[in-house]
């Protein structure tokens, strides 16, 4: 009664356990079942009850897998799984035991079925497998273990894009339903077909009569116009990438199975935005690489910083392009938009990957975004408001610590890091996560073995501008802050020197209003705008809908230290008449300041202190 009427019985309830134990005993027998004054007694015979049976057979074949036995574990679990009679347990009863019972079963039969057929994957023909598999991961869409057997199947079925795209989907619904990523293993597999490492193949060809499919080429198509050899101009991969995990893996889908634009008519593409020396062609680069399988006619790089913004510029870069398709240049027409139509109308029947990196301006990127729906676009950008419909945005920010330690120690030996705890604290705390800068770090260090980590932090913490002193590829960080800087207009570089005149940590309207020298709804925009151009970070400030603005230290003590003097005074004057505790401490380049300076600049004798 308590298990089929947890709640309320009904009244002819003694009359319906009758009714139901006479239909039991004509089904199983009349002296199956006997009755007792306390209730009914059930004794099936041996072997009877195909549950029991099930599970003694899995049971059975863990065993004989651990004794290596592997055919025969296979073999049980096969006849096991033949007494299934339907996909669940109980199908016409219901109540919370029946559901609890059923659903342990269930797990059971899931069991037996991934380790059938991970047997089979050894045994038989893997394109066999596949209409079973596809069947099992579309009735179970987070089964993770499911998933990695139906990626392997396909792999070597010669399918290695039908492969990465299971796991781009399972990604996907884990992360939308569960907010999880997909366990270790099946990542690892991943990146193996990513990499284009031939995962560990069938032992097909070694079974009489029985030949491996072909595995999977990356043969360029056929697809009409100049033929030649697929091009691949991206930049070399950096070896020891290290860190952004979840970026790449969002990235990779994007690249490969589509955004929200149309598939089969628009150009995936994904903008990548962050300051500088953040990081953004490093990953872009990388991830370009781990796609490469995905675009069989080539993958084309355009750096956007290294040609002029002139129809000149233009045509230079859709020359390269076209090269890249397969024109030779003296082919090629000579206005730009004559170009643009004969690398759109080759490209749009192809599949090939576009990397437009350190784009400033739109018109940087709209003239070489391919059509048709077989190509990608990998778009890197300092400015957030960039654009384009549909593209997926993936912001990058500075590293986090153990990432930052792993980065700046990458390629030394540990010997060089032991017992500098501390130093290796200030060093990390100078390069505030920022990649450029650890990385700099890292090759001085590595360049030069008989420098110490406290002699280099020493140099950085004593450094007025330590961004001057870190250098990669032959240009300074110092540098590149100043190219990022003059982009913007004078209005805009005058504010953002005014805003790292002091050491302000986390920058409110108000603040910038004193700073600049404007109206609260003025600072906001300035804020606004330079945030844009992710020179300064926009982070919550505790409250709801409360926000306040980040400029990284190393950009704020490099603009201090580059400040100019009458400018300085000019803000120092302001934030000692309006907030003077804004000055935490006398500027170290000035020292005393006589009070005859700090009139002119609007402070007074009175406001020094």
């Amino acid at each position: 009664m308590d298990t089929l009427w947890p709640r309320r019985p009904p009244q002819t309830v003694f009359a319906q356990i009758h009714s139901r134990i006479s239909s039991l005993r004509h089904l199983l027998g009349a002296k199956t079942i006997q009755t007792f004054p306390s209730g009914y007694s059930l004794t099936p015979s041996p072997g009877a009850i195909d549950a029991k049976v099930f599970e003694e057979e899995v049971s059975r074949a863990i065993e004989l897998r651990a004794a290596g036995r592997h055919g025969e574990a296979t073999a049980v679990l096969r006849t096991g799984l033949g007494r299934w009679r339907g996909q669940a347990a109980f199908q016409h009863l219901e109540g919370e035991a029946f559901d609890r019972e059923a659903s342990r079963l269930e797990e059971l039969r899931i069991f037996a079925l991934e380790h059938r057929i991970e047997g089979d994957l050894e045994t038989r023909d893997a394109a066999e497998l596949v209409p079973e598999l596809v069947d099992l991961v579309a009735a179970h869409p987070t089964h993770e273990r499911l998933h990695h057997h139906l990626m392997l199947a396909l792999d070597r079925s010669g399918r290695r894009s039908d492969a990465l795209n299971v796991y781009l989907g399972l990604q996907r619904r884990l992360a939308d339903e569960l907010g999880t990523d997909p366990a270790a293993d099946i990542q690892h597999l991943y990146q193996k077909l990513l990499s284009m490492d031939r995962v560990v193949t069938a032992p097909a060809d070694q079974q009489p009569g029985r030949a491996r499919p072909p595995a999977a080429t990356a043969a360029r198509p056929d697809r009409g116009g100049p033929a030649g050899p697929v091009t691949n101009q991206l930049p070399p991969d950096i070896p020891d990438f290290i860190g952004r995990g979840w970026e790449s893996r969002r990235i990779v889908d994007a690249l490969t199975t589509g955004s929200t634009t149309r598939m089969d008519t628009a150009a995936r593409t994904v903008i990548i935005n962050g300051m500088t020396g953040v990081g953004k062609s490093a990953l872009a680069v990388h991830t370009a690489h781990l796609t490469r399988d995905s675009f069989p006619d080539g993958q084309l790089y355009v750096d956007a910083s290294a040609f002029p913004r002139t129809e000149e510029g233009l045509r230079d870069v859709l020359g390269r392009l076209l090269h890249g398709v397969g024109v030779p240049e003296e082919e090629q027409p000579g206005s730009w938009p004559l170009r643009q139509d004969l690398y759109r109308s080759l490209v749009a029947s192809r599949s090939v990957m576009v990397l437009i990196d350190n784009v400033t301006e739109p018109d940087d990127m709209r003239a070489v975004i391919p059509t048709g729906g077989s190509s990608a676009v990998c778009i890197t950008t300092q400015v957030s408001s960039l654009a384009v419909d549909g593209a997926v945005r993936v912001p990058l920010d500075v590293l986090g610590a153990e990432d930052a330690g792993a980065l700046l120690s990458s390629g030394l030996s540990p010997e060089r890091l032991e017992s500098q705890g501390r130093q290796l604290e200030e060093v990390l705390a100078v390069c505030g996560g920022l990649p450029v800068a650890l990385r700099a770090v890292g090759n001085v260090l590595a360049a030069r073995p008989h420098w110490s980590l406290e002699r280099v932090a020493s140099s950085l913490t004593s450094a007025q501008d330590p961004a001057s002193l870190l250098s990669l590829l032959g240009r300074s960080l110092a540098e590149a802050f100043d190219e990022a800087c003059g982009r913007l207009t004078e209005e805009s570089r005058c504010a953002l020197s005014a805003l790292a005149a002091f050491d302000v940590e986390r920058l409110t309207p108000a603040t910038a209003a004193v700073l600049i020298g404007c109206s609260g709804a003025s600072a906001a925009t300035h804020l606004d705008e330079l945030a844009d151009r992710n020179l300064l970070r926009p982070v919550r400030a505790g409250l709801p809908r409360r926000w306040v603005y980040v400029m990284h230290a190393l950009l704020r003590t490099h603009l201090h230290a580059t400040l100019p003097d009458s400018q300085y005074l000019t803000v120092l004057g302001r934030a000692l008449r309006e907030a003077p505790h804004l000055v935490r401490r006398r500027p170290p380049r000035y020292g005393a300041v006589p009070d005859e300076l700090l009139a002119v600049a609007g402070g007074g004798p009175s406001a020094t202190g």
